[in-house]
């Protein structure tokens, strides 16, 4: 196959050339497949760009403002996909992973079971991930379980493989972050996805993107593309829930007037119906907008 290893970068001078180089060693004692390295430089303010090129990055592809993370994992796949790649391994620049596991990562996908792969990082993990990470990467590991019925044990690592499949026809709208993202999407296409142990180190340059600001970033990316990419999963419920209500609302009041217990069959005739009515709109905009999204699938 041919694969390449997308690495995403903002300001990442101290390790972008060693990351570079252990890939570029890796790929040249790859007998099996043709591995290519590609650099994202996510408008980096230092030498990243110019020190990757010089450690022998196949390509540098540069966003002239820092656009995110999630935006810079697009790109690379964008020109994965363009440049005819099979497949392609996101890795990161400050050498967490070891980039023998890239190899690893791709086995499912060329043998043709899977076409997501994320590594999973905590049965090799080599030190002790703060309990605030650890946590949060249980609840958002949790809910991509809940929201794709697949058995997800790490929903945020920093190596996945993916195959041409996903990337072929990718949706990654949110600029911030990509893991729940390409999970949820894959998914909603009806992709396969698995997992590889990968081994974890401790990360000794730089600093995390991840913040207290994480949560609130990340959920409306997952909405968003829920509804870009299924929209009637999302409005369906919502529309539901609120024509529910309307009849709950409605029918104790009128079970109340009836009885004698109330002066008139419905007594929040304005709540009642205002809930009834949004629930009917909302119904219909998410067949409307399931019946775009179909359209524009047919049409690609």
């Amino acid at each position: 196959m041919k694969i390449v290893v997308v690495i995403p970068a903002y300001n990442e001078e101290e390790r972008i050339a060693e990351a570079v180089q252990q890939l570029k060693a890796m790929a040249a004692a790859c007998t099996e497949h043709d591995v290519s390295v590609y650099v994202v430089n996510d408008g980096s303010t230092d030498r990243t760009p110019e020190l990757a090129a010089q450690a022998g990055a196949d390509r540098v592809v540069s966003h002239r403002v820092n656009m995110g993370l999630g935006a810079a994992v697009r790109t690379g796949l964008n020109a994965a996909r363009q440049d005819g790649f099979d497949a392609a391994v996101k890795f990161d620049a400050d050498l967490q992973h070891n980039p023998a596991d890239v190899l690893r990562m791709v086995e499912p996908i060329a043998a043709d079971e899977a076409d997501v792969v994320y590594g999973h990082r905590f049965s090799k993990i080599s030190y002790t991930m703060p309990f605030v990470r650890k946590m949060g990467n249980k609840v958002f590991t949790g809910l991509m379980r809940y929201l794709t019925k697949w058995d997800v044990r790490d929903s945020q690592p920093g190596i996945i493989a993916l195959s041409r499949m996903y990337f072929e026809n990718l949706y990654i709208p949110g600029d911030y972050n990509y893991t729940q993202q390409i999970l949820l999407d894959a998914y909603l296409r009806g992709l396969r996805f698995t997992h590889v142990d990968v081994e974890f180190r401790k990360r000794e340059t730089g600093r995390s993107f991840i913040s207290w600001k994480y949560p609130f970033k990340v959920l409306p990316q997952i909405i968003q593309v829920l509804v870009g990419v299924k929209p009637l999963r999302f409005f369906g419920p919502l529309g539901a829930a609120f024509v529910l209500l309307a009849c709950l609302i409605g029918g104790v009041e009128l079970l109340a007037w009836v009885v004698g217990a109330a002066d008139k069959p419905i007594v929040h005739a304005n709540l009642t119906l205002g809930a009834g009515l949004f629930g009917i709109q909302t119904l219909f905009f998410g067949f409307l907008a399931d019946l775009i999204v179909k359209l524009g699938q047919r049409r690609r």
